[in-house]
């Protein structure tokens, strides 16, 4: 299977288990690739055959700016199943959802949850 890869989106969502996480925004980074096969993509070199990685972007922005979730997996579950409804030729993807800046009595880099979904797991 072919992919496209679209490595660490920053974006702003007001996300967390803490009320105080849902009140302000802050930093997260969004990993998508995008599972599908580019055969007539290749032949045809149209963008309606493939993926418009801008336009999949565009459904993590509107997930991250939306409405309020306690976990960075909801929001991983959010963007790939709009990916599905949006994109008819996606046949799987994997999404990861990194939250940025979160102290919780540690030192780390960051939190991120990834989940790999197939179309079926959506669309009946």
């Amino acid at each position: 299977m072919d992919e496209i890869i679209i490595k660490n989106i920053k974006l702003k969502g007001k996300h967390g288990c803490f009320a105080e996480e849902r009140n302000e925004f802050r930093d997260f980074e969004v990993s998508l690739r995008l599972l599908l096969p580019f055969d007539k993509a290749c032949k045809t070199d149209e963008l309606e055959d493939t993926i418009d990685y801008p336009s999949a972007m565009a459904i993590a922005e509107g997930v991250l700016m939306g409405e309020s979730v306690r976990l960075i997996e909801k929001l991983a579950d959010m963007i790939a199943e709009r990916l599905f409804v949006r994109f008819g030729n996606l046949c799987a993807v994997e999404v990861e959802v990194a939250k940025l800046g979160v102290d919780v009595g540690y030192e780390f880099e960051r939190i991120s949850a990834r989940i790999f979904r197939e179309r079926a797991y959506y669309i009946k």
